[in-house]
């Protein structure tokens, strides 16, 4: 009986254990299908959009062409039949002519007919025209420019210098605060990094120095180790733009060089995400219903209706607060429960926000979008409650 007893238990555990492990790898089966599923989504909302700008192109491209055809009508109706007129009548008169007359009018003959033929050249033209227009407007719009970029660092630090020209930048470097001075004053950059402790002159020294001869339009930040609570306002009021924690994030170097980008185009200070006149995507919606079930679907989105609001809410007053790094991850949280319901406008307008977020310079312009958020938010979600009424029945559901 012991024997038996002591088996039947390990029996037990085992299968005990096994039963655990197997719950462990479903839950983690269903977190790596949920993240699938959102990168679905979201590669699904990438394609909805390259489909929009090629559908844009095309548009552009038959207008063009449109436009070209009938620049080559008129210029067969305008100019042709008069030329064509004009020959008759020389024609005319060289034949009633005296012989001076008669070998000058035949020369100006000579000289319409080759005008003619010249004309019939451009209209055949036309097609080959178009095709090098198009090349040539395709390779202007793939066309980047790089930024040209000051990197004054200590040698005793990571290099910055591979990651920038790995990008596409133009990137000169120094290594010390009297070279790194001299050369800023002496070529025209698009962004300066400086480390704050160097050979010869620190950080900033040279970003005083450089701010004297340029003056303060030109964006200087300032590289740190260990970066202190304050550090950025330090630096700003000594006429630096903003400071980067070292080691430097990807993504952090990378929205800092698309802020420059947005900038150097003027549209820092101009550019709001236009508001779309479809709020809700209701191809999301649809697809969520078929995909989790009536019932559940109708849960979802009573509890999204009455959460996003109140989200958006607490998101407005941490931009109050100025908390930004609460703001940051509350936006990408609520960018993502909006999407999945198809508030693709507020999702675009929230990951925007975030991303500006991350910028110094850009955090006091996002503060001000307060207000057009929320007025955002509670438009999508009326639509969405409209779209509810309509297509969900939400009280024969949960029953």
């Amino acid at each position: 009986m012991f024997i038996v007893s002591a088996f039947a238990l390990m029996t037990w555990l085992r299968l005990h254990r096994e039963a655990a492990d197997s719950e462990q790898r479903a839950a983690t089966m269903k977190d790596e299908n949920d993240k699938i599923y959102r990168q679905l989504q979201s590669y699904g909302s990438e394609i909805s959009a390259r489909e929009r700008q090629l559908t844009e192109a095309r548009e552009a491209l038959q207008q063009q062409r449109q436009e070209n055809s009938d620049l080559l009508a008129i210029t067969g109706q305008h100019l042709r039949q008069p030329l064509s007129a004009l020959q008759g009548t020389l024609n005319l008169l060289t034949r009633s002519g005296g012989d001076d007359a008669g070998q000058l009018l035949e020369m100006a003959r000579h000289q319409l007919e080759t005008a003619l033929k010249s004309l019939e050249e451009i209209q055949r033209c036309g097609g080959l025209e178009r095709n090098d227009l198009k090349l040539a407007v395709k390779g202007q719009e793939t066309e980047k420019k790089g930024l040209s970029i000051l990197l004054v660092e200590n040698e005793n630090n990571h290099s910055l210098r591979d990651d920038l020209a790995s990008r596409g930048h133009r990137v000169v470097w120094e290594n010390n605060g009297v070279d790194g001075a001299d050369a800023a004053l002496q070529q025209k950059f698009d962004l300066i990094l400086i480390d704050s402790q160097l050979p010869l002159m620190d950080g900033v020294e040279t970003a005083q120095k450089i701010r004297r001869g340029l003056g303060p339009a030109l964006p200087i930040f300032a590289l740190l180790t260990n970066p202190r609570a304050g550090d950025r306002e330090r630096y700003q009021a000594r006429g630096l733009t903003g400071v980067l924690a070292r080691p430097v994030a990807d993504k952090q170097l990378q929205q800092l060089l698309d802020w420059i980008t947005r900038r150097m185009d003027g549209t820092v200070a101009e550019q709001k995400p236009a508001r779309p006149t479809r709020l809700l995507n209701t191809d999301t919606l649809r697809r969520q219903r078929d995909i989790l079930g009536h019932v559940p679907f109708a849960e979802l989105l009573s509890d999204r209706c009455a959460t996003l609001p109140k989200r958006a809410t607490a998101f407005t007053s941490a931009l109050t607060g100025r908390h930004w790094l609460d703001a940051e991850q509350q936006a990408q949280a609520i960018a993502e429960s909006a999407e999945e319901i198809g508030l693709e406008a507020v999702a675009a307008r929230l990951r925007a926000l975030a991303a500006r977020l991350s910028i110094d310079s850009e955090r006091e312009y996002c503060r001000h979008q307060r207000t057009e958020l929320l007025n955002l938010m509670r438009a999508s979600v009326q639509q969405l409650k409209a779209w509810r009424e309509q297509n969900v029945h939400t009280e024969w559901a949960l029953k």
